[in-house]
């Protein structure tokens, strides 16, 4: 398995495959794993995950591929493209990130406000800059996780109802969402 991707989401799933049977190579475009965490602890997960057998390229990028009879070739190029080579896989995960997809909502048509990443802006009661107008999920700031976007859902339906004024933004960025 060829990993493209070495985020949290890209590793955790190559680990599982990994004790599932499966070699596995993690490709990152970045000089490291997991960038977006702490460097030394991120420097000790990988000495974990290739102890545990997983290979790493990092700082490396994907320039092509194309479907074999047994399975993927996938062309990488280091990032200074100094070195390219061919990596052979029964199956591609691509695990590169995602970014909210805002544009068939026409917000900006009817004068939502959209930051800089393509996020609808909310404050911490989910409203929008239009009053009526309340965003969730994978549209706003935050991990774009179901179970996020679920929890905001129902802070989002009671605080509409005035049932609880506990929820708030921050305490979903906190880990706090809910008091049961």
């Amino acid at each position: 398995m060829i990993v493209i991707g070495g985020g949290v989401i890209g590793c955790e799933l190559g680990s599982v495959y990994k004790r599932l049977g499966a070699e596995v190579t993690v490709v990152e475009f970045m000089d490291r794993i997991c960038s977006v965490l702490d460097g030394e602890i991120t420097q000790q997960f990988q000495k974990i995950l290739t102890k545990q057998g997983m290979k790493f390229l990092t700082s490396t990028k994907v320039t092509g591929g194309k479907k074999v009879a047994d399975g993927a070739e996938l062309y990488v190029e280091s990032v200074d493209g100094k070195t390219k080579q061919t990596l052979k896989g029964d199956v591609v995960l691509i695990s590169t990130g995602r970014r909210p997809n805002t544009d068939g909502l026409k917000a900006k048509e009817i004068g939502i406000k959209i930051g800089n990443k393509g996020r609808i802006e909310i404050n911490n009661h989910f409203q929008t800059n239009i009053p009526n107008i309340y965003a969730i999920g994978d549209v706003v700031a935050g991990p774009m996780l179901a179970h996020k976007a679920e929890e905001e859902g129902i802070a989002a339906v009671e605080l509409l109802a005035g049932k609880d004024k506990i929820h708030s933004v921050k305490n979903f960025r906190k880990g706090r969402p809910r008091q049961l």
